[in-house]
């Protein structure tokens, strides 16, 4: 039994919906479009800083492709405003299937851990906004490791801190890049496909696991044992 299983955040345990909808308060139309570049540039920027070697808090990454974003599209936002773009990350909320498929987790008696690019506080303020950090034996950051996913050493990381082998060990995403580099690393993998339109991306790896349904995740994990 994999008796630890470890989770992104940002996408696959909570909602980044509000987000968009902040951004298009303060920007208006081209909202959309400058979410969408935000983060392609936001990973682009911390798998960049990853093979560089020039780790950074990922809060720089977010504001740093902001500002990216909005030149690219023309779209005039005020210093202010990019405070209160950033401010909405933390303030989001869990999507709704997470709480019972969490807690039917725990009484498999699993080890349930965050695992994130972001910094351990953003995190944990994140969960326990969230009402959902009292599931999680602890929260692993890449920032112990000093780079990003999908850079080896961090999944090694959540290895090493969950006390398991990697096999061990699965981790439950909804980004393929970090579902490629968790299997790379060893692990076993459950991806969480959170947009019906989203494909994995055509490597000769598959997911051990395919959810489109966070609250199957427990009896997945029994029977792909």
């Amino acid at each position: 039994m994999n008796t630890a299983v470890a989770f992104d955040i940002y996408g696959t345990l909570i909602d980044t919906q509000a987000v968009l909808t902040r951004l298009t308060d303060l920007i208006g139309e081209k909202a959309p479009a400058v979410s969408q570049l935000w983060r392609q540039k936001q990973l682009e920027y911390s798998f960049r800083r990853g093979l560089m070697g020039d780790y950074c808090d990922f809060s720089v990454c977010t504001r740093q492709a902001l500002l990216f974003a909005c030149r690219q599209l023309q779209a005039n936002i005020s210093d202010k405003a990019v405070e209160q773009a950033m401010q909405a990350y933390a303030e989001l909320d869990a999507f709704a299937d997470v709480p019972t498929g969490l807690a039917a987790l725990q009484q498999q008696g699993r080890r349930l851990y965050a695992f994130s690019n972001g910094s351990r506080t953003a995190v944990e303020h994140l969960l326990k906004r969230a009402g959902i950090a009292d599931y999680f034996t602890g929260v692993i950051s890449v920032e112990d490791v000093r780079s990003f996913k999908p850079d080896p050493k961090v999944y090694q990381h959540l290895v090493n801190s969950c006390g398991l082998a990697a096999n061990e060990v699965c981790l439950v995403s909804s980004n393929s890049f970090d579902i490629l580099g968790a299997a790379h690393a060893g692990l076993r993998t459950a991806w969480l496909r959170r947009d019906s339109h989203s494909i994995f991306d055509p490597w000769d790896v598959q997911p051990d696991i395919l959810l489109d349904d966070f609250n199957a995740l427990a009896n997945q994990l029994i029977t792909n044992t």
